[in-house]
């Protein structure tokens, strides 16, 4: 879960700010058969949105825009809504990123609207041939998707995890496939979008700050860009290899515990929040972790996000959390969450007995497995 400001880090670059609103065309010519279909065209964040019929093949959205963003075109009811019938296939055949910039925008397809060609401004153009760039990996992308969903439709769950870890191995392709766009193109706001999408909710500062380093002087010295270097400091203080920062807050009973106070044995550093689902679904594999090596020099920090004390010591005892807890009860104005950059939560940083970071958001079996490696 994250916080709402940061959300737009992924959907919306604005490398340039301006006042006045732009206009912008977009124009579309997509196959049809014989039914109504519309077409969505969302932007800034889900905030701006546009919805026309697909008539004849053809559409029209005409929007304003302050600076080039990022936007999702979909084709509304091409495919089964979420849930009893969900195809995700179809859904992604039927929807297309694409950048939103003054002037005219053309998007046609002969095919599905996943392979429509792009045209307009230079960013626009910019944008459409990175997409080209990456196409083998989203089809690759795809098709593992669908893999996974059927694992998980018929409850194979060790499967389900064996793909998830091919599909580790497609965003570090991911990765490659931006650091050469962006080397190809220095000076481009979809490079520093690029950038921002590195660096991400988990504020990954070891692909965010190569990024960064191949960006134009221009970009590097904006407004948004000096923004985004600073967010990639803060996250140089989780990057592996690096030492955790020491700090202290109060347990249930407003005792103070340090960081620094577990030196010598391997601390995971958990932050979580009693109103965080993804944090709670999370639990059984930490109890799990907890249990088979706690007396093997091992730790949990639980580090909460919570206000309500009454929620939080609830949530600890209904998740039989039995580990160290401490938390300021101020949300995410929590000072450790500030210190690290955390924006978003579960996030978890595994410490050695020298204090020093060596892995970063660690769930499930990956968690299993690495504590199994360094305590063998």
């Amino acid at each position: 879960m994250y916080k709402n400001w940061l959300l737009s880090i992924a959907l919306l670059i604005t490398v340039a700010s301006t006042a006045q609103q732009n206009k912008f065309v977009l124009k579309g010519t997509l196959p049809v058969s014989a039914k109504k279909y519309n077409v969505l065209l969302s932007w800034n964040n889900g905030n701006d949105g546009e919805e026309v019929k697909l008539i004849n093949g053809k559409f029209e959205i005409k929007g304003t825009v302050e600076a080039p963003v990022l936007a999702t075109l979909t084709v509304t009811e091409a495919f089964p809504k979420a849930g009893k019938g969900f195809n995700r296939l179809e859904f992604e055949q039927n929807s297309l990123n694409l950048f939103l910039d003054t002037g005219t925008i053309t998007v046609t397809s002969k095919t599905f609207l996943w392979d429509a060609v792009v045209k307009g401004s230079p960013v626009v153009s910019d944008y459409s041939a990175y997409q080209q760039q990456i196409t083998p990996l989203s089809r690759l992308e795809s098709k593992l998707g669908e893999v996974y969903d059927g694992y998980l439709k018929a409850k194979n769950q060790k499967m389900a995890v064996e793909v998830f870890e091919y599909y580790k191995g497609i965003l570090h392709l991911y990765y490659l496939e931006q650091m050469q766009f962006v080397k190809s193109h220095p000076s481009s706001p979809v490079s520093f979008y690029l950038a921002q999408e590195a660096l991400g909710n988990e504020m990954d500062a070891a692909k965010a700050d190569p990024m960064f380093a191949l960006l134009s002087p221009e970009l590097q010295n904006s407004e948004k860009g000096k923004e985004l270097k600073a967010q990639i400091e803060v996250g140089k203080r989780t990057m592996v290899g690096v030492k955790a920062v020491d700090f202290t807050q109060p347990d249930v009973n407003g005792n103070q515990i340090a960081l620094s106070s577990f030196k010598g044995k391997y601390v995971l550093v958990d932050f979580w929040a009693s109103w965080c689902g993804p944090c709670r679904a999370e639990s059984p594999n930490l109890v799990k972790a907890y249990n088979t090596y706690k007396n093997k020099n091992f730790e949990i920090f639980g580090v909460s996000l919570d206000e309500n004390k009454d929620r939080w010591l609830k949530a600890v005892k209904d998740d039989q959390y039995t580990w160290p807890q401490v938390s300021e009860l101020k949300g995410w104005a929590n000072p450790v969450a500030e210190l690290y950059g955390i924006i978003g939560i579960p996030f978890n940083i595994l410490v050695d007995p020298n204090g020093v970071i060596i892995a970063r958001n660690l769930r499930g079996e990956a968690l299993e497995k690495k504590l199994a490696e360094i305590l063998k």
